[in-house]
């Protein structure tokens, strides 16, 4: 319920505030468990994505804004659950592990905080972990804008990612970290980007 209208509450802002132009939308999968994995530009992204898709998201947040009692209660009610930056505990991969395998949803930003344009980070693979663990396909999003007021914000869904050839395999972690920088590349050629060199670390 709360989700729902925060939802709506964000639609009405974001047409009074934002100038909007998205691309893709028939990308996201109907129904079945599906990872988002956007770019992560503004604190205000989760919201952005949150908005264009019909489907409920469930987003991880770092972990530090679930230490208030009241901010911790809204978190929750709006499908968010917390993360560590640097490592992900096991109640996190079972509670992504649950989402996927319930036909949900889940939000990811693979670079695991915000970027300034130009800039780029080795991602994390999380998303790559999740996603042959559930079979399930990756979204990769490109995000970009001025979030001021009229400001123009372009949102990209990108065709989902299959890993079939990789099902039932035992990955190295080179080798999904290899993994995760392709599909990140994917993420920001899809708006013009230049692709990050194989040797990023």
């Amino acid at each position: 319920m709360i989700y729902s209208i925060g939802k709506f509450l964000f639609q009405v802002y974001n047409l009074l505030w934002y100038r909007y132009t998205v691309e893709g939308k028939e990308n996201i999968p109907a129904t079945g468990g599906c990872i988002i994995c956007p770019n992560h530009v503004n604190w205000y992204d989760p919201i952005v994505i949150c908005t264009k898709v019909r489907r409920p998201v469930h987003f991880m947040a770092k972990a530090e804004l679930y230490k208030n009692g009241f901010v911790n209660w809204i978190l929750r009610k709006v499908n968010t659950f917390p993360v560590e930056r640097d490592k992900v505990s096991v109640e996190t991969l079972k509670h992504s592990l649950k989402i996927l395998k319930d036909g949900e949803v889940l939000g990811i930003f693979p670079e695991g905080t915000r970027m300034k344009n130009g800039e780029r980070k080795k991602p994390m693979a999380g998303a790559v972990v999740f996603a042959l663990k559930t079979h399930t396909p990756i979204v990769p999003v490109f995000i970009e804008g001025n979030f001021k007021f009229r400001g123009r914000i372009h949102v990209i869904f990108g065709k989902p990612i299959e890993l079939t050839e990789f099902y039932g395999k035992k990955l190295k972690q080179d080798e999904m970290d290899a993994i995760s920088l392709d599909i990140m590349d994917q993420i920001y050629l899809m708006g013009d980007g230049e692709s990050t060199p194989k040797a990023l670390k």
